[in-house]
């Protein structure tokens, strides 16, 4: 084995927190080095991770609408060749569900030439809420994500070039559709579309948000930032200012949040995959 590669998108840093803890439980069995690439920022997505012969791929993403974030899905899709190379998929939810996100992922590794031999979806703070998922991932989600990094390094180290069983996780490998928003009226909820605003009073001309906002849709006008290009409603703006000064005041938006508080406020547990092998471990509360 060459290299652990991480490939990760975290707008709000938990999908890169999860991505870390696994890298480095399963380097220290593995005696690997550990090597990431972010594909986070629009310019970050002008670069693809080169994969040798050897390297184990760990990809990391959050679940955005039950799927891969459809604004990254063709970086992905490209980024993923390798030439038979073991890879890990991981996902992260804000306590509402991963739908197809983790058989997406690792379809695509599939699709790619690589070899899936784990998955994992794991719980984080949803960046849409303050209580759902709030401290996650906690001591016994990292115990568990620690036992399935054990579980994985078993497989490689017990891995040939002979064809690895098919790795099975729960979803839809090329579904064609994303969940729908709801709002507390069980309705679609119409946000699409919507923007965050600056309050200029809150505002003090920092430029944070201008930097991470993944899309590049941030720019200052008369000193003050405006959202003119796409949102994906990542957070990383409203969750990044130190003034609290970025807010989304759309209806629909605000009514989705109620519903899914109101919802999906039982902690959901983490859930693990192993080739040949499915094993669930159950936080303990």
């Amino acid at each position: 084995m060459s290299k652990i590669k991480v490939c990760y998108f975290s707008p709000t840093g938990g999908t890169l927190q999860v991505a870390k803890q696994f890298a480095e439980f399963l380097a220290n069995i593995l005696q690997a080095d550990v090597e990431y690439h972010s594909y986070t920022l629009l310019k970050e997505r002008e670069v693809m991770p080169v994969f040798d012969a050897g390297d184990v791929v760990v990809w990391a993403t959050p679940v955005y609408a039950g799927r891969i974030p459809n604004k990254t899905l063709d970086y992905v899709r490209n980024a993923l060749h390798g030439d038979g190379n073991l890879s890990v998929a991981l996902v992260t939810f804000g306590n509402r569900a991963y739908d197809n996100a983790l058989a997406e992922l690792v379809g695509l590794m599939e699709d790619g030439g690589m070899r899936p031999i784990g998955a994992a979806a794991m719980v984080t703070r949803h960046v849409f809420s303050d209580t759902l998922g709030a401290s996650r991932p906690n001591e016994e989600d990292v115990s568990a994500l620690e036992d399935f990094a054990t579980k994985v390094s078993e497989k490689i180290l017990s891995s040939s070039d002979d064809k690895i069983s098919a790795l099975k996780v729960p979803g839809e490998t090329h579904p064609d559709k994303y969940y729908t928003p709801l709002k507390t009226t069980n309705a679609p909820a119409a946000f699409l579309k919507a923007k965050p605003s600056c309050d200029i009073e809150r505002c003090s001309r920092c430029g944070k948000c201008v930097g991470i906002c993944p899309m590049g849709s941030i720019e200052v006008e008369d000193g003050v930032p405006v959202f003119n290009g796409v949102c994906i409603k990542c957070q990383a703006c409203r969750l990044g200012c130190p003034n609290e000064a970025i807010a989304f005041a759309d209806p629909d938006y605000h009514s989705h949040i109620a519903m899914i508080e109101q919802n999906f406020s039982s902690p959901k547990q983490p859930e693990f995959f192993v080739v040949e092998e499915y094993t669930r471990i159950m936080s303990r509360y």
